[in-house]
């Protein structure tokens, strides 16, 4: 039997507790990313510019397969207490033998918070520290780990030439929050020169949310009304659509046909009543959006991805809608990851896919995406 290609599509890293303290220009440091224990609490705090980043949960991401706990309380954040293959490329490369993995993108886990700084100097200097690191985990195997660039969007000419110079470190994507970024939300058109060099450089853009209230969206606007439990499993999936809405109806993915986006970290199953939606409300509402050439859900198809979680059980109706366009994601080596396993669970929940497409979820379409190479 041919072997089936297993790409992880959005995996993630825990960068070191003080890789912002340590590589950051010396006048910068103090004002970065740092994290600090509180003996009171139990927790690591993040810390960056004059703000509490989080007060707890930090273990939450890299203590896959170790407990999850009060959020890890006790547990330090680093490779003793967690999981080491979130610090180390080979340890990655141990586990993904073990799953059966053969490549891995990779995305950040405290980096997910450099969209959050107000410094424009910070902020670009911030990026520039997690490329370089994110470059070096990943050399450890460049044929099997690649790594998704930060990009400073507190200047988008900045972020356009970020890209340019991940692009040559070996970097096969970009990823940015959807979340307003420096007050302007992402179909703002100040934003039109970080679309023009992801065209360029044809890197798809990873739109990756994140449990935290730095940034306008539905974790600071609407936290207040959720009852306990219910605010993760909502507004990774909330902040998604409205900006993907946003995208589509603002013109943006019109003006920018080279622009590949990819939706992360929200499943998959709502995907094909997004489509319906929108294209409906363009029929009823067609006076706000004359602009638009094209259906919603044909921009979506002409230009958009989507991750699927691998225990969804909508997988193989999805494949109706948008087969060629689904990859799926491990979320390894966070809190909320199926592991051990996870390849046995995707293959579980993809049984009922046609081969062709069973294919392209499991990894071509991830290949393709990515620009890699089968390995």
């Amino acid at each position: 039997m041919k072997h089936e290609i297993v790409v992880d599509g959005d995996g993630h890293v825990c960068e070191p507790a003080d890789l912002w303290e340590k590589r950051l220009p010396p006048r910068l440091r103090e004002r970065g990313i740092r994290l600090r224990w509180n003996e009171a609490t139990g927790y690591d705090e993040a810390h960056c510019e004059d703000w509490l980043i989080t007060d707890r949960g930090l273990a939450g991401l890299g203590n896959a397969g170790i407990t999850n706990r009060d959020l890890g309380k006790g547990l330090h954040y680093g490779p003793t207490d967690l999981h080491p293959a979130g610090f180390d490329g080979k340890a990655r490369l141990e586990v993904m033998d073990a799953e059966g993995i053969d490549v891995a993108v990779c995305y950040p886990g405290l980096g997910f918070s450099l969209g959050a700084i107000r410094d424009r100097e910070l902020g670009i200097a911030s990026c520039k520290v997690y490329n370089d690191w994110i470059a070096e985990y990943c050399s450890a195997d460049p044929r099997r780990l690649y790594g998704a660039a930060a990009l400073p969007m507190q200047d988008p000419r900045a972020a356009a030439d970020e890209a340019r110079r991940a692009a040559a470190l070996g970097l096969r994507g970009a990823f940015v929050r959807p979340n307003p970024q420096g007050g302007r939300a992402l179909h703002d058109p100040a934003f039109t020169p970080v679309w023009e060099a992801l065209e360029e450089l044809r890197m798809p853009l990873g739109f990756h949310p994140a449990g935290l209230f730095e940034l306008d969206g539905a974790s600071r606007a609407m936290g207040h009304l959720m009852a306990p439990g219910v605010h993760h499993p909502l507004i990774l999936f909330f902040d998604q659509y409205m900006t993907l809405a946003n995208l589509v109806y603002a013109g943006v993915l019109q003006r920018h046909p080279g622009l590949r986006v990819l939706v992360l970290e929200c499943g998959g199953g709502w995907i094909a009543h997004w489509m319906d939606r929108l294209d409906e409300f363009m029929d009823a509402y067609g006076w706000q959006l004359r602009q638009l050439e094209l259906k919603p859900s044909e921009y979506f198809l002409r230009q958009g991805w989507l991750s699927f979680d691998p225990g969804e059980k909508t997988m193989g109706a999805m494949t109706r809608f948008i087969g060629p366009r689904m990859i799926w994601a491990s979320d390894f080596p966070h809190s909320d990851a199926r592991y051990p396993g996870v390849v046995e669970e995707l293959r579980e929940h993809a049984a009922d896919l046609e081969p062709e497409a069973r294919a392209g979820l499991l990894g071509r379409t991830a290949l393709e995406l990515y620009g890699i190479a089968a390995p």
